[in-house]
């Protein structure tokens, strides 16, 4: 394990969102009554953050970051009977956020807040990517039937899969208390990235799982 690994010689290529289409008003079927709702997002005046979102004949105030650009009808899970709003703003450095809600006919309901990049393929799983500087991290958001809320399903760690050169001569360890070295990585050396840490820690303080060029991991 190392933390705060340094290197260079890395191609950086940045995954981009796929291309995605907000509104700020909408007619769907909502809950499968047949009836197709009257969907509106109204920015309050004086703000770029704050919102009025509509849904037939009730409404419900929310917050985000800056420039709110309007929201998307999405279908978390095509087997159930609800579609969802996903209300959105791409944030002042394309850091989007989304509020996500649902509507029972009578309520509209809160359900989660997401941050970065999510894709709903429709089977009740939201994956959610994000940025780490050089490697592309995935979370799992799963719907509760139950609460209709959706729920972030922890990881042991997140996979990474990159290769890189050394540019610093420095030892890998067994654990991460960094006592039992298990080997020594030279200069020019290829190593790979395996899996990342994140828990508990800072941004740029995480700890890797490394494969050194012999085969052998720290």
């Amino acid at each position: 394990m190392k933390k705060m690994l340094f290197l260079s010689g890395l191609a950086l290529t940045f995954i981009a969102a796929e291309a995605q289409y907000f509104v700020f008003k909408e007619t769907a079927d909502l809950n499968s009554d047949g009836k197709m709702e009257q969907i509106s997002l109204e920015i309050i005046p004086g703000t770029s953050d704050q919102f009025v979102l509509r849904i037939a004949d009730q409404e419900v105030r929310g917050t985000l970051d800056e420039n709110i650009d309007g929201f998307q009808v999405t279908d978390i899970n095509k087997n159930d009977k609800y579609k969802e709003v996903a209300v959105h703003t791409p944030g002042p450095s394309d850091d989007d956020e989304y509020l996500i809600y649902w509507y029972d006919g009578e309520r509209i309901i809160h359900m989660a807040h997401l941050s970065r990049w999510p894709t709903f393929p429709g089977n009740g799983i939201v994956y959610v990517d994000g940025w780490e500087g050089f490697w592309k991290r995935r979370d799992k958001y799963q719907l509760d039937d139950r609460s209709r809320k959706l729920d972030h399903v922890p990881q042991f760690a997140y996979y990474v899969g990159v290769k890189v050169r050394v540019v610093h001569s420095f030892p890998i360890y067994r654990n991460t208390d960094l006592k039992d070295q298990v080997a020594l990585l030279s200069k020019g050396s290829e190593i790979e990235l395996l899996i990342c840490d994140i828990k508990d820690r800072n941004w740029l303080d995480y700890v890797y799982l490394i494969r050194a060029g012999s085969g052998l991991t720290g």
